[in-house]
Formats: C-alpha cells, structure tokens, sequence
C-alpha cells in the first residue's frame, strides 16, 4: 500500500511530454511505423546522461523529430523552476522549465519513514487490547476463587476443587454427622463417632483457613498447583474430646498391659558379674502414637485405623548403648572386693561381689555408682546383728537345761563408724581379706545373734533352783554350791543378764539399806561382784543353810548371791576378773 503512495509521488514529479509534431504520445501514444519503442525514461537516482541533452550534437535532426534508423529520445522532463533561482547557463537552477538541464534524485525518505509507523502503530494497538482482555481475566479469576476453592483442593477424600465457600461447609457438615471411625489392633479396640469424640466442625473457620493458606491473586500459578487443605480441619479438632476419649481408652487399656522395659546392666550369680540385660516391648500402648494415627484418619476421614507394633510404648534406653557396656565394665570394677568379717573367730559377714551387687545403681546418663546409702543401711544391719550386750540370748547349759536370759552389761559392742569405713575402703580397693569387726566391747565367744555369746568357760547362777555352777575352758563342770539370793520384794530382787566378773576382794565390808530405812554394814572374807561393786557373790556365815525357798522366806539378801563360807572360798580361788557370770531364772 505504500508503495503504491510513493510510486504515485515519483511519478508526480515528472511533467508530461510536450505533444509531438506528427501526433505521437510521448508516453503512450501511437507511434510512427518501423520507428523503435522508445526507452524507459530513467527513474531518480540513476546515471546522468553522458551528455548534456540541451546541447543538440552536430549533424543531429531537429528537436521532436528522430534520425532515419534512429531510436527517437524521450524528452528530459522539465523540472520547475524555484521562485528564487536565477537562471544560468547550462541548465543550472533558474533556467527556463525546458531548458533540458539534467534531472535530480527525488528525496523519497520523508515519505518512506512516514508510512513505516502505521504497522507499529497497529502492533500496538492489538498488544493493548490483549493485555487489556488478560488483565480482565485475571481480575475475573481473583474475585472468583476468593469464594471458590483452586482447582485440584482436597479435604481428606473430599474433592472441593471449584465449590464455593457455602457447598463445601455443607459437605463437611453431613461428613462429620456420619463419621465413625473404628481404631484396632495389638488387642485394643475402640470405635468412635463424632459425637463420642465430642469432635466439632466450625465449617466457616475451616473454609477461611483454607482460603488464607491459597492466594487467590496468584491463582494463574496456584491452579496448577495440588491443594491438600486436610490440616485446616486439624485445628478444629485440637480443643474437642477426641483427645481425652482416646486416652482414656488407652489408659484403661494400658491397666492390664506389659510396660516396655530398658535395657540395664544387672548382675549374674552364675557368672560372678554384671552382664547388659536387653530391652522388652511389652505390651502397652503408647497414647501419643494412637493419638496421631487417629488423628491422621480423621483428617482424612477413613473409617478405619488398624494399629501396628509402632503403636506399643517403647523402651528407652537400648542394649546397643554403648553407654550400658562401659557401666557394665565400670560396676564389674566395684565387686572385686571380697571382706570377711569375723567375730571371735567365727563369720559374722561377709562383703563379696553378690552383695556389692546389690549396691551398684545405674545413673540417669547410665552411668554405675555405688550407692552409699545402701552400703551404710547394711552395715547398721550388721551391727544391729553383732551387738549382744542387754539382748535376749538362749543357749542350752552343759547338764541340757536350756535358759534364755536377757539384760547385763556383757556382750559385743560394734564400732559402726569404724565398721562402715572398713567396708567402704574395702569395697573401692577391691580388698580381698578376713578382718575382726571393730568393736568398743568384746565377749569371750559369738554364736551369733540371739546366741550365746560367751565361750565354755561361766559362772552360771540359777535363781530357780537356787543353785551355782562354774564351767571351765572345756566346759567342764568344775564347782557347784546351793546359795540364797536376793527378797523378791522389787527392791532387793538379784538383778537377771550376763555380766563381767569386775574383781576379787578379800575381804571386804558390804555397807547397804534395810527396807526399814536402818543402815547395814557386813564384812566378808570373799568379795566377788558382777553388778558394778554393789551386787556380787560372796561368803555369808550368817546363813543356817542354803538353797531351796529361803530367799522368798525371808531369808532373801540385799541382792547378793550368799554363798556357804567353804564354798565361796573354792570359787573365789577359781573365778577370775573378767569371767562371765550369767543370772537367770
């Protein structure tokens, strides 16, 4: 089309030919015949002529008219004069309009450049009016899906792609009215409904959750983009029952269930040593692990949760800890101790590797530490044993009569403090060795606890059959005598217990209180008292005779054991500071 316009402008510019003489167009016209077809004349922009077509060449026919057997010329066209130009000679500006002066270039870029911009300007005018319809559609897409729900939306198996706001709260609503869930497995069992679980729907509160997690104003990318909006409804649920129904579920459950048990370091008799025992399952559930399952099934709506051996409650602390091997190594370190503790010769305990066992405890960071408590609790044990002074003792006499006596100052006293400091270097050296138990008081013997707890060699008093008998080292019945002891009236009674013999005296004055309040004063020729320096065993020349019930008929002493004059003198030559004396009924 433009070409068409600047074809026509060249053209223009070119005035028509004069008429020719014999009547031919210099365009177009008839032309004489046998005379040629005259050239194109030349376009602007072409090659001047070699010659300067106003200056006819010699010899040459008149002008309009052609040689014979010449191809006629067409004439130059005339090229207005400007208003200001001079004319010249040889054709320059000025010159008359058929002076024939040479032909200049018509300047065509003026006009090519202004039809250039109607393309562009059409360009622009179609991009316009499409990013004017994509705008429209993109506006139109927003107001849209800020009601409705993007392409490919899930909630749980619900497809919610496109619905509006309103449809999708109903389909949620009629969901949950009919929602039973059925959880099984590992022996529980337990089926929920919505109601049961006190579950709860806010279906405006779910739909604009999922419309604020989804920008509707990138919807172009949004929609190729899966939506699973399941979690939204999670929220509704963290306040309702379900929580408190299943756990409650799980916890009776859990009544009669095997809990899990960690794996420990224990000690093995049969191996003398502390080996890695490993962890059990049991049986028990574990609550947060049901609790998400179905937590998991009800935002997806399924109506069934079958639960695995993940659901069990699991142990702790695993044999695979190498934290449990190395407590194993360490506690194996604290029993190689091995302390005897003996008693007069005779074991009263023993501290070896299956009773440090029993002390060894496993720390929080499954390190092995000796609990001293445990320790200490069993050394009082052991003193309590070991001390006999004032305890019940029974024992059988040489002749077979079996006593039980209590009270008196004789007996094993244990050092406690100095026992627990014993035991506890023992136990971090891992001391193998037979110690004495230290004690504040000894006896000459130890059976034991509740035994008797003096050797063969006693003086023993029976207050029943008024009688005295004295038992050398082999337990040999060495002197006997009939006595009277103490009146059985509270105030002079002969105290009962195992005692020491304190010393011999010879003689020596007894000075004492009568029940009427009236002072004594006795001398004696064989002093020898077991009761402090007040209650003893002794001569008594005032006595007719000995024995039988004369101490209840009153001829009871202050408390001492009255002997006949010989027979104190024997004893008094047997009987040794130190010796035990034992009074009994």
């Amino acid at each position: 089309m433009n070409d068409n316009k600047n074809s026509k402008a060249r053209h223009a510019r070119h005035a028509a030919p004069p008429p020719q003489p014999d009547g031919g167009d210099a365009q177009g016209g008839p032309m004489p015949a046998g005379q040629a077809v005259p050239p194109k004349p030349e376009t602007p922009g072409s090659a001047a002529p070699d010659k300067d077509p106003g200056k006819a060449t010699s010899g040459a026919p008149a002008p309009g008219k052609p040689a014979p057997d010449q191809t006629a010329v067409m004439p130059q066209p005339v090229r207005p004069v400007m208003p200001n130009a001079k004319a010249k000679p040889g054709g320059q500006p000025g010159q008359p309009a058929f002076a024939g002066g040479p032909m200049l270039p018509v300047d065509v870029s003026e006009a090519d450049a202004k039809g250039g911009r109607k393309p562009l300007k059409v360009l622009g005018i179609v991009l316009g009016v499409i990013v004017a319809l994509l705008a429209v559609v993109y506006l139109a897409g927003a107001l849209v899906f800020m009601d409705r729900f993007l392409p490919r939306t899930t909630v749980g198996d619900l497809d919610v792609s496109l619905k509006s706001s309103a449809e999708v709260q109903g389909l949620l609503a009629d969901v949950i009215d009919d929602y039973v869930l059925k959880v099984e497995g590992q022996g529980f069992s337990l089926k929920l409904s919505a109601a049961e679980a006190g579950m709860r729907l806010d279906g405006r509160a779910a739909t604009d959750a999922m419309h604020a997690s989804a920008n509707a104003w990138a919807w172009p990318i949004e929609i190729l983009k899966a939506h699973d909006e399941s979690d939204k409804l999670a929220a509704t649920y963290n306040e309702s029952g379900l929580g408190d129904t299943v756990r409650a579920a799980v916890d009776e459950f859990n009544k009669t269930a095997t809990p899990p048990t960690d794996a420990v370091i224990a000690y093995s008799e049969a191996k003398g040593a502390f080996v890695v025992e490993p962890e059990a399952v049991g049986t028990a559930l574990s609550y947060d692990t049901v609790i998400k399952a179905v937590d998991d099934a009800v935002l997806a709506l399924q109506p069934a949760v079958k639960l695995g051996a993940d659901a069990l409650q699991q142990p702790k602390v695993l044999s695979s800890d190498p934290k449990l091997t190395a407590a194993a190594e360490q506690a194996n370190t604290m029993i190689k101790a091995d302390l005897v503790l003996t008693m007069a010769g005779d074991t009263a305990g023993e501290v070896n590797a299956d009773l440090i066992s029993q002390w060894v405890r496993l720390g929080d960071d499954l390190s092995a530490t000796l609990d001293e408590a445990a320790l200490t609790a069993w050394v009082d044990e052991l003193v309590a044993a070991c001390n006999t002074v004032g305890t019940q003792r029974t024992y059988t006499r040489p002749d077979g009569k079996v006593v039980t006596v209590a009270g008196g100052v004789y007996g094993w006293s244990v050092d406690r403090d100095a026992l627990l400091n014993l035991v506890k270097e023992s136990v971090a050296a891992g001391t193998v060795q037979t110690a004495e138990v230290p004690c504040t008081t000894v006896g000459t013997g130890y059976n034991g606890a509740g035994a008797q707890d003096w050797g063969l060699r006693y003086c023993d008093i029976d207050l029943a059959e008024q009688y005295a008998r004295f038992y050398d080292e082999t337990g040999a019945l060495v002197w006997e005598s009939p006595i009277v002891s103490g009146t059985p009236n509270g105030s002079h009674d002969t105290p009962t217990g195992v005692y020491w013999l304190n010393q011999k005296a010879s003689p020596s004055k007894l000075k004492g209180t009568n029940l009427d309040g009236s002072k004594y004063e006795s001398t004696v020729q064989y002093w020898m008292p077991f009761v402090g320096n007040v209650i003893g065993l002794h001569d008594a020349d005032w006595q007719s005779s000995f024995g039988g019930s004369r101490y209840r008929d009153g001829a009871g002493s202050h408390g001492c054991v009255n002997l006949p004059p010989y027979k104190a003198a024997e004893l008094y030559g047997i009987i040794q500071a130190g010796d035990v004396v034992v009074s009994h009924w």
